[in-house]
């Protein structure tokens, strides 16, 4: 009898101890099926863009595809959220832009840092000042007047969003005001300021250089300490105007990247992340920064993890001391810087 069970018994040995093998198989087959990539403004702009270029790029490396979906809504609270609530299994991304950064502030939505990772940063921006071309302001001097008066209306991406922090901490350093107007998006708010619908617009000069090029639209002013020279045109930087902002233009800088909502097993993340980097070192991510003008960015994991909770003190915060504050960050535990 011991003989006739002796075989069963070694089989069963052996299964059991190649379970762990097994199950390591599994896991280094990852993934397996499409990963989507969540973008919360609309299609054509500086977060689409990127999407799409981490959608090509991140998808050869991992071997399977990673379509885009535009999900607008509520300055991207809307997708956060989204992705938020689905299965933490690495196969559900979401484009975070600065903007996020302001939302203990805003109000838009709850989630943060906290609940959201980082798999890195892509790209910077130039927030940059335009007016419709045949406009009667023809200067960033002139377009400061204006804003000094307090009769200008703004299109930006979303209240709170990264084109319209900047354009409150100017207001506020000037001492001036103007009338907000969002759209879903930096290329919609540029256009915007094109057909006239506004006075101004704040966007980044990527999402604007189709329409200045084609002479609907006047860069004026660049959110930064020092002029930017665009096909022999200077345009001089903020603080230019109003000094006040020198060595304090952080809070209102941009950035572009791609994270995940916290839980998903950390050899998933450091896949993704490896994806990243090998992207963010193609040259078609190289060519297309330096054709649309987008500073390129090196911050992965846990280095961009850094960033991202820093700008959100630092903007929500920002946000709450010029009175523009739906709440007090404190509300969320966010520290001030």
């Amino acid at each position: 009898m011991k003989r006739k069970w002796l075989p069963a018994i070694i089989l069963a040995v052996f299964i059991l101890s190649a379970l762990p093998f097994a199950a390591t198989a599994a896991e280094e087959k990852w993934p397996t099926r499409p990963i989507t990539i969540y973008i919360g403004f609309a299609p054509g702009g500086g977060m689409d863009m990127m999407g799409r270029l981490l959608s090509e790029g991140m998808g050869k490396s991992l071997g399977v595809a990673m379509p885009v979906v535009n999900m607008t809504g509520a300055n991207s609270a809307v997708a956060m959220d989204h992705v938020y609530k689905q299965p933490k299994d690495g196969y559900t991304l979401f484009g975070i832009s600065s903007a996020v950064s302001t939302f203990p502030a805003t109000g838009l939505s709850k989630l943060t840092y906290k609940e959201f990772g980082m798999i890195g940063i892509l790209f910077g921006n130039e927030a940059t000042f335009c007016v419709p071309y045949d406009s009667p302001i023809k200067s960033g001097k002139e377009l400061v007047e204006r804003l000094k008066k307090g009769d200008l209306t703004g299109s930006n991406s979303g209240i709170g969003g990264m084109w319209h922090v900047p354009q409150l901490i100017v207001a506020n350093a000037l001492g001036g005001k103007f009338k907000a107007v969002p759209y879903n998006g930096g290329a919609p708010a540029a256009l915007a300021a094109a057909k006239k619908e506004v006075d101004f617009s704040t966007s980044d000069l990527s999402e604007a250089l189709t329409l200045i090029k084609s002479k609907m639209l006047r860069p004026l002013i660049v959110y930064d300490d020092k002029p930017y020279v665009l096909d022999g045109i200077t345009i001089p930087p903020i603080t230019d105007f109003a000094p006040a902002l020198k060595g304090k233009l952080a809070g209102g800088l941009g950035w572009r990247a791609l994270g995940y909502a916290k839980g998903i097993p950390q050899d998933r993340v450091n896949k993704l992340i490896d994806a990243f980097k090998v992207t963010m070192k193609s040259d078609a991510v190289k060519d297309f920064g330096k054709k649309n003008l987008l500073p390129l960015m090196d911050q992965t994991g846990a280095e961009a993890d850094k960033m991202f909770e820093a700008a959100t003190q630092t903007q929500s915060w920002i946000l709450h001391d010029i009175k523009e504050a739906k709440r007090s960050p404190q509300e969320l535990g966010i520290p001030k810087p």
